[in-house]
């Protein structure tokens, strides 16, 4: 009888109802002197062998729940994540360097890998085959799926200070648009594209149609731009964006709001003592930004190792995480918003003398169902 009970019990670890990853008291946890899973959230099994730059859910049109994985050790991971939390390594893929972003085809049957090789590719998975749909002149640092009523394709964005868009089928690019500079990090939710550059560039694109530019802004944070999430109203068009920035900072930005000095805002996180600003403090990057596609809610993830989550809305933190040993370098939810998961790795933010290669990579997923409910909503 108990171990049907323990069997009906993890079935729903990733349903909204489950307290699991909330509190975390696990008997076979971890010992006083090993912090590199401060949560008690679920490892993914057989991570990668180097940093994880770049993560992505499966999207809704897939049954289940599949996650990528890109790294630097060259190559793409993905697993099947069961609703008992279990992770089963189902593939993987090689570029010739690092992978720097993943996503996926809104049908889920192909997945777009951008790398240092200067390709993209795309991956189909049905065929277990890999080909490459892309190239640039330098490094490719985002991909992105566009799926539009009269056309689809794939963007990539590069530090040749190009952004391209390919048809995947043709060797040559559909359009390209000249970037200001390096394309550091980008999202796309039709019909916008937001991309930030090297020197602070800022530019959103309208993809209705065909791709084109539709507003360059002056950046609303002074320091290097890390991380970029569009986020959209209660009709689900989108209407802005959270920028994350090298210096522990964060922009809300709308597109068009009605009172841009109001509405338009900047938050500080992933600093050694939260806001207080008297005191001296370590400042760190913040490495990823996503949003909660039920909630509209957010995470961030930081050089600190501490995830965030934050309601833009009322402008509060709703939970920050206990410190894991080494930085969080990548975040995503899945579909539904029930899973959050994020990737523990090593950034290079305080160089080469503190990499250690003996240091393990890891990927979580906390059950995202209730923390990152708005505070007015009980």
């Amino acid at each position: 009888m108990g171990i049907l009970v323990i069997c009906r019990a993890k079935m729903s670890l990733f349903g909204s109802t489950s307290g699991f990853g909330a509190g975390g008291t696990s008997m076979f946890g971890n010992t006083a002197t090993d912090n590199h899973n401060p949560m008690k959230d679920i490892e993914v099994t057989s991570p990668p062998d180097d940093s994880i730059g770049c993560l992505a859910f499966s999207p809704l049109a897939l049954p289940g729940n599949f996650l990528i994985a890109g790294s630097w050790a060259n190559d793409v991971r993905c697993w099947e994540v069961q609703d008992n939390g279990q992770t089963i390594p189902k593939a993987q893929q090689m570029h010739t360097g690092p992978v720097l972003d993943v996503c996926w085809s809104d049908d889920g049957s192909k997945v777009f890998t951008a790398s240092c090789d200067k390709t993209a590719k795309m991956w189909d998975l049905n065929s277990n085959q890999a080909i490459q749909i892309a190239q640039h002149e330098a490094p490719v640092k985002t991909v992105h799926w566009i799926k539009a009523p009269n056309y689809s394709c794939v963007m990539t964005g590069s530090w040749d200070k190009t952004l391209k868009f390919w048809d995947t089928r043709s060797p040559t690019p559909m359009m390209t648009l000249q970037l200001p500079e390096r394309c550091y990090c980008a999202d796309v939710v039709h019909p916008m594209a937001v991309v930030a550059t090297a020197e602070r560039g800022l530019i959103v694109y309208q993809l209705e149609n065909q791709p084109s530019e539709f507003r360059r802004i002056d950046s609303p944070l002074k320091h290097q731009h890390r991380c970029v999430a569009i986020f959209k109203d209660k009709v689900n068009k989108p209407t802005g964006f959270a920028l994350g920035s090298i210096e522990g900072r964060v922009a809300i930005h709308y597109i068009n709001p009605p009172n841009p000095a109001k509405d338009n805002f900047t938050f500080k996180c992933h600093r050694s003592n939260g806001t207080n600003t008297s005191a001296p403090q370590d400042i760190y990057a913040v490495n990823g930004i996503a949003f909660h596609p039920a909630h509209g809610t957010l995470a961030t993830v930081g050089s600190d190792g501490r995830f965030s989550f934050w309601d833009k809305d009322a402008r509060t933190k709703l939970k920050t995480s206990e410190q894991l040993d080494q930085p969080i370098s990548a975040c995503c939810f899945n579909h539904n918003g029930n899973i959050f998961a994020y990737a523990s790795s090593y950034d290079w933010s305080k160089g080469h003398e503190f990499y250690n290669p003996q240091k393990k990579n890891y990927i979580f997923l906390r059950n995202a169902a209730e923390e990152l409910k708005p505070r007015n909503k009980k």
